[in-house]
């Protein structure tokens, strides 16, 4: 599974040999198709190769902030919406975004992140907790509670109530 963050530069490694195959002979420019789960539409892109070796292929992606800016031919795409995505990986001799003129060697799942703030902001709660005790309200009629929201409430260590 491929994991790639948008608006920044992502380094991924696929483990596949293209080097020394006795059935297949290999060219030296890849091709990633990368298809949205929702939407279904296809977006291709031309990848940096890092590192190839008879084990792996090390690529570079950068993910763009908007459809403007983005060159796919020199390894600049932007994908969106973020989420579950299909990957195909294709070898070809010559660089072209089209899939029909290379050849199939690698498929699976890409997760890309989100780029937001979450909904709900959480805050977390700090308490003075020296003497390991949570206080606790109790009310007058023997209901205890976290907060004073009772009217007569009064506060009474945890231990003792």
């Amino acid at each position: 599974m491929i994991h790639l963050e948008p608006i920044s530069t992502n380094v991924f490694v696929v483990y596949v040999d293209t080097i020394t195959n006795d059935v297949e002979t290999f060219g030296d420019y890849f091709l990633f198709g990368f298809q949205n789960g929702f939407t279904k539409a296809w977006d291709y892109v031309i990848p940096v190769v890092l590192t190839r070796n008879t084990r792996f292929v090390k690529f570079q992606i950068e993910l763009c902030e908007n459809v403007d800016v983005e060159d796919p031919e020199n390894g600049v795409i932007y994908l969106a919406p973020s989420g579950n995505w299909d990957y195909t990986l294709y070898n070809a001799t010559k660089a072209t975004l089209n899939p029909q003129f290379a050849t199939l060697i690698d498929e699976g799942q890409m997760v890309l992140d989100e780029n937001q703030i979450p909904e709900v902001q959480f805050t977390s709660y700090v308490s003075n907790n020296e003497n390991l005790s949570t206080y606790v309200f109790w009310s007058s009629n023997n209901v205890w509670n976290t907060t004073p929201n009772l009217f007569n409430a009064y506060q009474k260590l945890w231990q003792s109530a």
